[in-house]
């Protein structure tokens, strides 16, 4: 009887050692990504508010629409009647030449399913506009920025389908000659469309289900980890503060933890897109009223449904895939 008490005792003992092992283990990968973002908060660039200069695309319109810039979807409505403004920054990754498109498509209560010129263009009063602005941030200023919108110089010239069509659509060159920085983003990605369909599909989801098996096992730290360059690049793009970069890093694990742990959902219902012409790929819900949403899903009883959007790209050379947007 004292073998088998004994014998158990050891068991016992080498259980929690192995567990506290194991918490040390976390710990320590924990203190690791911490310092790890401590170094990119460090390398923080700080501009002076002149040249914090931000470009915006903004939109008045009252049927659905899709918005992109340099091939990649920024923003979209599935509803009627929207006035909304865009931050192009987290896009560019540099000054030059870049190319905004915007589609529309039929309102909500058409019943042939078609874009009318009316739907687009009713009179010379009433129309659906687009601008593209460029502005210069001011934290101090109660709207944030400097100065005012010069909505005369910046309009993009939304015209009127010719006939009934399914999808209106219509691409702008925009000059962007102001920014500060310079990204690499997903510029060295490989042309994943060169690939086979059914091959780059596979290794897409097997990624996608490995970030949602993390937030749902509560490795979030983890999830950070992979997170953090677009974490990285998304602040320069937006001139945080190495204050609100942490503030942000920790907001994030919270939300993370509260959200996701036991609530992501399998990942089933999904299209591989791609964009920046093959450079970018996304799975995301295709139909319905999710459509456009992340594959990676929670849907917890206190919070409800949430999308994780994130956009990858794999280097050139590598094997692996990388988030590099939301």
């Amino acid at each position: 009887m004292k073998k088998i008490f004994l014998l158990t005792l050891i068991l016992l003992t080498g259980l929690q050692a192995c567990s506290q092992e194991k918490k040390n283990m976390k710990n320590k990968e924990n203190t690791t990504m911490i310092e790890e973002y401590k170094k990119l908060q460090d390398s923080l660039p700080s501009y002076p508010v002149e040249k914090q200069i931000t470009y915006i695309a903004h939109l008045n319109s009252k049927t659905p629409y899709e918005l992109y810039l340099d091939d990649i979807l920024i923003d979209w409505e599935r509803e009627d009647n929207f006035s909304k403004s865009v931050e192009l920054n987290p896009y560019l990754l540099g000054n030059g030449t870049h190319k905004l498109k915007i589609r529309f498509f039929p309102p909500e209560n058409s019943e042939d399913g078609r874009i009318k010129p009316k739907d687009i263009v009713y009179d010379q009063d009433v129309k659906w506009n687009l601008y593209f602005i460029k502005l210069q941030k001011d934290p101090n200023d109660p709207l944030g920025y400097a100065g005012s919108i010069d909505y005369r110089n910046s309009e993009l010239p939304i015209v009127a389908p010719p006939t009934e069509v399914p999808v209106w659509e219509q691409e702008f060159e925009v000059e962007v000659k102001d920014l500060p920085y310079q990204l690499k983003g997903w510029s060295e990605g490989e042309d994943l469309s060169k690939l086979d369909p059914k091959e780059l599909e596979k290794e897409v989801v097997a990624y996608y289900n490995q970030l949602r098996n993390l937030l749902n096992k509560g490795d979030i730290i983890d999830f950070m980890r992979l997170n953090a360059i677009n974490d990285y690049e998304t602040s320069v793009s937006i001139y945080n503060t190495k204050k609100r970069f942490e503030e942000a890093y920790h907001e994030n694990i919270d939300v993370l933890n509260q959200e996701c742990i036991g609530n992501m959902l399998p990942i089933t219902n999904y299209v591989v897109k791609l964009y920046a012409k093959g450079k970018i790929v996304a799975l995301e819900i295709p139909e319905g009223k999710y459509k456009h949403w992340s594959a990676l899903f929670s849907d917890s009883k206190k919070y409800g449904k949430s999308s994780w959007g994130i956009m990858i790209y794999r280097p050139q050379g590598s094997k692996e895939f990388k988030i590099i947007r939301n």
